[in-house]
């Protein structure tokens, strides 16, 4: 599973990657930003990904896969919606998907601490 995380992970930032570049016809509105829970969840998902590549495969401390993680996490969003304003004709960038997507970082970063936690104590 080790050496397959970094693959899942990668897969997994591209189809993200790809799906917020896209135009898809036929898309029904969400209405009032019920779009920024699938950020979040998108957003925990990968930061989840990420960290557990970072920490099992690069055998990164804890602390260090968390700040590489995040970081990573909140400038492949804002890349992201960069990319949006700058070579889609219909989507555009919204501060409040950066601030969606961190949501659902941080709430990885706090699972992530607390399953880590569990096990040193149950160790």
């Amino acid at each position: 599973m080790r050496k397959l995380l970094p693959v899942i992970s990668i897969g997994y930032s591209i189809a993200l990657l790809v799906s917020c570049l896209i135009t898809v016809k036929g898309v029904i509105e969400m209405p009032n930003n019920n779009d920024k829970v699938i950020h979040a969840a998108a957003y925990f998902v990968f930061t989840c990904l990420w960290f557990y590549t970072f920490f099992t495969t690069f055998k990164k401390s804890k602390p260090q896969a968390i700040k590489i993680t995040v970081i990573f996490s909140i400038a492949f969003g804002i890349i992201i919606e960069i990319l949006q304003e700058v070579t889609t004709q219909t989507r555009q960038a919204d501060y409040k998907d950066v601030i969606a997507n961190v949501i659902g970082t941080l709430l990885a970063v706090l699972l992530i601490n607390l399953i880590t936690n569990l096990k040193v104590k149950n160790n």
